[in-house]
């Protein structure tokens, strides 16, 4: 596995405003063979191409830097599902032992707060989504090299945003190195308290249960698609989770993230009955 990261190299050459034979066209993103092609509501292009790295046009009237998000989300997703890998919607920590543990939830914000939480209890880095896992060894994981931003909750927020005007906010915690293929400990799907839930704590997940999680964190599974086809995704998908450890932690009714629920969280991940 190479760094995905290694392939996003900027480019002189101009985007194009569409794709030739296109696997795939929306309104927003057209897929090639070997290119990709963002189109952003403000007017902004992004194009990545195998082997000749990824060209933008900042939209005009924006803050110079406008399109970087897209380029270190959609674009790294993009790069990564042509190069053979799989884009997941996971953060990640490193753990203590330099391996990198998924942590998953269907919203940012939970899995969001619990990297954050495990970062302020243990000092772990941090990814922000997506990370990249290779599905013909799913021990290798590679990210964005970006740590987490924080969606604004409000006006007066105390960090700063990413950018001038942004509505996501800067956080000073350190970032997972992006050109580096890093060891997968496996992932930790997040759930809250519910009906459907399960009991309160930890809990392995089966078979079943982790090509469901899985194929709920594909990241841009169109793209996916289009280049791979549903077969190959769905094997894709049941290799992963048979191949990587896959936990579920589900919170106590009411119970909030802390630092100190991510501390003992830990605590239980690191012993081996856990793995």
């Amino acid at each position: 596995m190479d760094p995905v990261l290694l392939h996003l190299g900027p480019s002189d050459r101009s985007p194009p405003e569409t794709l030739d034979g296109a696997l795939r066209a929306t309104p927003f993103f057209e897929v090639g063979s070997r290119e990709f092609l963002l189109r952003t509501p403000s007017g902004g292009r992004m194009h990545y191409v195998s082997g000749e790295g990824i060209a933008v046009r900042e939209p005009d009237g924006r803050p110079v830097g406008d399109m970087q998000p897209f380029v270190a989300t959609s674009g790294f997703a993009a790069a990564a599902w042509l190069a053979g890998y799989v884009p997941l919607a996971v953060n990640a920590a490193q753990l203590p032992d330099g391996q990198l543990l998924l942590i998953a939830h269907g919203t940012e914000d939970l899995r969001e707060g619990m990297a954050v939480a495990m970062a302020k209890a243990a000092g772990l880095a941090l990814a922000d989504s997506p990370v990249v896992i290779n599905p013909e060894n799913p021990t290798q994981v590679c990210t964005n090299g970006q740590s987490i931003t924080l969606r604004r909750m409000s006006k007066d927020a105390p960090e700063p945003p990413v950018r001038p005007g942004a509505r996501r906010l800067a956080t000073t915690l350190p970032a997972i190195d992006g050109l580096q293929v890093h060891r997968c400990a496996g992932m930790l799907c997040l759930a809250e308290a519910g009906p459907a839930s399960g009991p309160p704590g930890l809990e392995r997940l089966s078979m079943l249960q982790a090509i469901a999680e899985i194929r709920n964190h594909v990241f841009m599974a169109l793209v996916g698609k289009a280049i791979w086809g549903q077969e190959t995704i769905g094997t894709a998908n049941m290799i992963l989770a048979g191949s990587l450890p896959m936990l579920r932690f589900t919170l106590a009714e009411g119970q909030k993230i802390t630092a100190d629920l991510a501390g003992d969280l830990l605590a239980e991940l690191l012993t081996p009955e856990a793995g």
